[in-house]
């Protein structure tokens, strides 16, 4: 079943006098088993969204429907929240910094502890999570401080698949890595969606969107102000939200303008525009 979120408000600190509207009326529909991205400036409520999804923000008015799940700030509707917090899991911007326990593997089996895992089943499901990320046994038993910080992202998203979410919420994964540890983490992402988990991508990098998502949603001030594929959000080659348009879709649009037949919505990376080149020359 899909997400459903319906006039969805929040508000920080109400009746002070700092209030502030984080979300005014959101309704989207994030279809089941997607790649979606949510998109927009730093204070767009991006953050305030996602964390609305399982609950760790209760709105203030509006409901969230994740599968059999409701999110409302009618207390008699929030049932089995800590069920709904295994369903849908969030892995925060840098959550390396979320870790805390003496080795590798007690941290990844921390959370399926916590969902009510017995130690030895917790271990064996953390193994199979670090296995899962490219972490073999020979980190196990490592401090987790002194790992790379590519090393350490992939411990912390490990963590999130000890406890076997269905819907993976991702904030900014690839923020403070390197292009060859953002590649890996992404190719990870790529593959958890393939193997059947839904993935909910909040970012700042265009190409990240461009190259994986299928539908995007921009929020403005709060608001819901696009929904659609990437090509459609990029396709102009300028935005109206503030969003910044990949160089690969600004570079085809000059092509498109100086007489080549691009089409945009063949293109997710450098090789389908160098694809539809190689056909315009040779036709």
């Amino acid at each position: 079943m899909p997400i459903q979120v319906n006039n969805l408000f929040y508000t920080y600190l109400p009746k002070s006098p700092i209030q502030t509207e984080a979300l005014r009326g959101v309704t989207l529909e994030i279809e089941s088993h997607s790649f979606c991205g949510i998109l927009g400036q730093t204070g767009s409520g991006k953050s305030t969204l996602i964390q609305t999804l399982n609950a760790l923000l209760i709105p203030t008015q509006g409901e969230v429907h994740v599968d059999d799940f409701i999110v409302s700030n009618k207390k008699n509707k929030n049932k089995k929240i800590k069920q709904l917090r295994k369903h849908l899991a969030i892995v925060f911007q840098f959550p390396e910094y979320q870790l805390f326990e003496e080795t590798v593997e007690k941290d990844v089996a921390f959370g399926a502890k916590n969902f009510g895992a017995n130690k030895e089943e917790a271990l064996k499901k953390a193994h199979q999570a670090l296995n899962s990320v490219g972490l073999d046994e020979s980190y196990f038993k490592r401090s987790p401080f002194e790992l790379s910080g590519g090393e350490k992202r992939r411990v912390a998203i490990a963590g999130i698949l000890a406890i076997e979410p269905d819907i993976l919420v991702l904030d900014e994964p690839t923020a403070g890595l390197d292009p060859k540890g953002a590649t890996d983490i992404m190719s990870l992402v790529e593959e958890m969606y393939h193997q059947g988990k839904s993935i909910i991508l909040v970012t700042h990098d265009m190409d990240l969107v461009l190259k994986y998502c299928q539908k995007v949603f921009v929020l403005k001030e709060g608001q819901l102000v696009f929904e659609g594929t990437p090509s459609d959000l990029f396709k102009d080659g300028e935005s109206n939200f503030s969003i910044e348009i990949p160089f690969l879709f600004q570079y085809a649009n000059k092509l498109k303008n100086h007489g080549l037949p691009i089409d945009i919505n063949r293109i997710k990376d450098t090789q389908d525009l160098i694809k539809q080149i190689k056909e315009w020359k040779q036709s």
